[in-house]
């Protein structure tokens, strides 16, 4: 009997783990498919908007035979053969990053600069740069580094309240300038200085001085260049300066560090020239043997011109991409330094007792709700407090990047603080016991182990502001301008805005073909801010 007891017992444990085990991937199987149907439903949206906005039938078989002779094949079989060497690989994906980056930044740094006035540029940024680096320097000769830290944020910002004071003392002096030397100010000094403490840090002084006088000189020599040019071409030199400092500097030096650090890699920097040559040869080609190619809305048309309302082929969104990234660009400067701030203060500094913890508990919770509010009352918040209040007119940069602040504000708040509350407590008692004080310990210990975070959960923050229409709409930012922003008390619309104002026009070209064409822009300006924030966090916990 007891035997019989024994084997009923044995079967049911085996039947419950059974059924646990079936239960476990059963579980397993509903979360990979709502994985899924989760991405392959982003990829038919995608899609969808794509095909409407390239329109991939109107080529013809010419075109696609075409294409794939110089790019397509070439690109699969480099790719074949980059996956079988690790060290090509690593170089390849490295490569890629440095000159899609460096394209990118050239571009922010010309168009924003060019959109705020590069003289106004190079004021604040030397009135803002020049203090900390007199701390810091300070802090070197003179060995104490207590105050360092807190004095280099207090510094910038006496030194642009200094700067906002001498304005008006400063800018006809400095506006006599050519502009391409104010973009060597702000531009290629801090590069050619960057570049020269890098060298100096892995070898000497003196190779460290001549990297930042080659980067000083190669400026000049390109600026000149672009002055004997230009009479003929009609570019700018400014614009050779920023290509030269924040594209050319940064691709030759990591391609030189490749080349002397892993040789078996170095043919990893020929990606982007197989990518962007195939490209290159193809248009060329196209052009002069007269392929019908694609009759599609995304064309550099579409980037590079005003808005056109009559005619879809002339539409461009070049004052709306620009008028995003200076509203997205000063919301950052507000929103990121205040969050970072609150969080660091009700994580580290903020009391758990007394009237002060009771305020700072009561601060977290209301910041937490806030964080849910929708995105239509931060719209109204915006338009009684920069329009009605403080009177900065309608539809201007800096009650649009006010209001969007506000609204990423508690996000940025309630990520850091969760970045900050991730890192063990072990880590800052250990950083205690050596002699360390708060500061210290702060600095060294916390917030170089909470970087990843904060960094993913600002970007993501920024990503959804870059989309967001109601807030803007509330405070009355026009739907349509056909120049972009020429400062922060200027005028500006944004990309979804413009969108929006599309979508009604009464052409069948508009609705089906730029508005997809403007929506792939859109989505590709927010993809590359999400790629961008997984990439600093992979580095920053890869480095850790």
């Amino acid at each position: 009997m007891a035997t019989e007891d024994t084997t009923v017992g044995g079967l049911g444990e085996a039947s419950d783990l059974r059924l646990k085990r079936l239960k476990g991937v059963l579980f397993e199987v509903g979360l990979v498919a709502a994985t899924l149907v989760g991405i392959l439903s982003l990829v038919v949206l995608f899609g969808y908007i794509a095909f409407d906005a390239v329109r991939p039938l109107t080529a013809s078989t010419r075109w696609y035979l075409l294409y794939l002779g110089v790019l397509v094949a070439p690109t699969a079989a480099y790719t074949l053969y980059a996956r079988r060497e690790p060290a090509v690989r690593e170089a390849n994906a490295r490569a890629f990053a440095v000159v899609l980056g460096a394209l990118a930044a050239s571009a922010t740094v010309y168009v924003v600069a060019e959109s705020v006035s590069p003289y106004d540029v190079l004021i604040y940024a030397a009135f803002g740069g020049v203090p900390p680096l007199a701390v810091a320097a300070y802090a070197r000769v003179s060995g104490e580094n207590a105050y360092t830290g807190p004095m280099i944020p207090v510094s910038i910002l006496v030194g642009l309240a200094v700067g906002g004071l001498a304005y008006p003392v400063v800018r006809p002096s400095v506006g006599v300038l050519a502009a391409w030397i104010a973009y060597v100010g702000f531009v290629t000094v801090p590069v050619a200085a960057l570049l020269g403490a890098f060298v100096t840090d892995r070898r000497t002084l003196r190779d460290g001085a001549a990297a930042a006088a080659v980067v000083f000189g190669g400026a000049l020599a390109v600026a000149a260049g672009g002055i004997v040019t230009g009479v003929d071409t009609g570019v700018d030199p400014s614009l050779w300066v920023v290509l030269f400092s924040t594209g050319v500097v940064p691709v030759a030096s990591v391609a030189g560090w490749t080349i002397r650090r892993t040789p078996e890699g170095r043919v990893g920097l020929l990606g982007p020239v197989v990518v962007i040559g195939g490209v290159l040869l193809g248009a060329t080609l196209e052009r002069q043997l007269g392929v019908d190619g694609l009759d599609a809305y995304l064309t550099p048309t579409l980037l590079l011109q005003s808005w056109d309302g009559l005619n879809a082929s002339n539409a461009g969104v070049y004052p709306q991409v620009v008028g995003s990234i200076v509203v997205v660009g000063f919301m950052t400067v507000i929103a990121f330094p205040i969050g970072i701030g609150a969080a660091i203060y009700l994580e580290e500094y903020a009391p758990e007792s007394g009237w002060r913890g009771r305020l700072a508990s009561l601060l977290e919770v209301n910041i937490s709700n806030l964080a849910g509010v929708p995105s239509v009352v931060y719209g109204l918040l915006g338009l009684a407090l920069f329009r009605n209040a403080l009177g900065f007119g309608t539809g201007v940069v800096i009650a649009a990047s006010g209001t969007l602040g506000l609204l990423i504000l508690p996000i940025v708040v309630v990520s850091a603080q969760e970045a900050i509350r991730s890192v063990p407590d072990s880590l800052r008692q250990a950083s205690y016991g050596v002699g360390a004080s708060r500061w210290q310990t702060l600095r060294n210990v916390v917030l170089p182990d909470a970087v990843p975070g904060i960094l993913t959960g600002t970007i993501l923050a920024l990503a959804r502001a870059i989309g967001e229409t109601a807030p803007l709409v509330i405070v009355a930012v026009a739907t349509t301008t056909y120049s972009p922003p020429t400062g922060l008390f200027s005028s500006a619309t944004a990309l979804p805005l413009q969108i929006f104002a599309a979508h009604s026009n009464a052409r069948p070209s508009f609705r089906h073909g730029v508005v997809p064409a403007a929506g792939v822009v859109l989505l590709t300006l927010m993809l590359l801010m999400n790629a961008t924030a997984i990439v600093l966090r992979n580095r920053y916990q890869s480095e850790r």
